[in-house]
């Protein structure tokens, strides 16, 4: 209703009253997401082909 309405000062309380019922819901989504990240992660030894290199770009004009 707030954001249908042109009252700035109502859409801002608005809101913060969403932001903060919804933070505790936030949080617990965050969380879930980091430790399935942590468990997802490889080891060192699992990682496969990867190569760490270092490169040097090579522009157009000093190519030939």
């Amino acid at each position: 209703e707030a954001i249908q309405g042109d009252d700035a000062a109502a859409m801002e309380v608005a809101t913060t009253k969403l932001t903060e019922a919804t933070g505790g819901v936030a949080q617990k989504m965050y969380a879930a997401q980091q430790a399935e990240g942590a468990e997802a992660q490889p080891e060192e030894a699992d990682r496969g082909d990867v190569v760490d290199a270092e490169f040097e770009e090579v522009k157009e004009d000093k190519r030939a």
